[in-house]
């Protein structure tokens, strides 16, 4: 082999090297990026599927995966508009389990000063079901929030939320071997809000947590 037909191997294999690193580096970026972006977060070494459904306005349902589709779905409301959520759980374990769903992080971002966004949005009667079987939410305070001229609902977003930012949809669930539950609950947007300092504003939900337990 001659030095030029070397030379030209030598190329090759190193342009060969640097042409897989940088797949290789796209595919891990890639990689990482989806599972931070990941909306539904199973908590604990349990085997379970579970699909987050919504609708708006009483239209089709659709899978929610990432955080991205949770903040474009609930933003550029308007008033009286109604989310309908379905959590649907599988155990796929060998022992019962019992599961536990949270919100986790819920915020709001408004440059309008006290115009939270978690006030306006509420939780239809507070009520959550579980395979048909209605649990009532319980509040931080009973006592009557007013803002501009606006009462707000106590079963609101904001009276909801613990100091982590987070709101406990529902605890202790027994979910049996190979079986499924659905878990059932509504978000409205308050019919009553109409200032518009809240058109600014955007409300955000980082994850819905799955925490399983024997």
């Amino acid at each position: 082999m001659n030095h030029k037909s070397m030379s030209v191997t030598i190329i090759m294999f190193i342009l060969s090297l640097l042409v897989f690193s940088a797949s290789s580096f796209a595919w891990f970026a890639l990689s990482d990026t989806s599972r931070v972006n990941e909306f539904v977060v199973p908590v604990n070494n349990y085997e379970a599927e579970i699909v987050f459904q919504v609708r708006k306005n009483g239209g089709s349902y659709s899978t929610i995966t990432t955080e991205a589709e949770m903040t474009a779905f609930l933003n550029n409301s308007l008033p009286g508009d109604l989310f309908d959520f379905i959590v649907t759980i599988e155990n796929l374990s060998t022992s019962s389990v019992v599961a536990s769903i949270y919100f986790n992080d819920v915020t709001s971002d408004n440059p309008n000063a006290g115009y939270d966004m978690r006030n306006v949005f509420y939780i239809v009667d507070g009520e959550v079901s579980v395979n048909a079987s209605v649990n009532n939410l319980p509040l931080n305070s009973t006592t009557p929030l007013t803002f501009e001229g606006q009462t707000f609902s106590n079963y609101r977003l904001n009276n909801l939320i613990d100091a982590s930012q987070d709101i406990t949809i529902i605890t202790n669930v027994n979910i049996p071997i190979s079986q499924i539950v659905f878990i059932e609950f509504s978000i409205q947007m308050d019919p009553n809000t109409s200032k518009q300092e809240y058109q600014a504003g955007i409300m955000r939900i980082a994850s819905l947590l799955a925490v399983f337990d024997a």
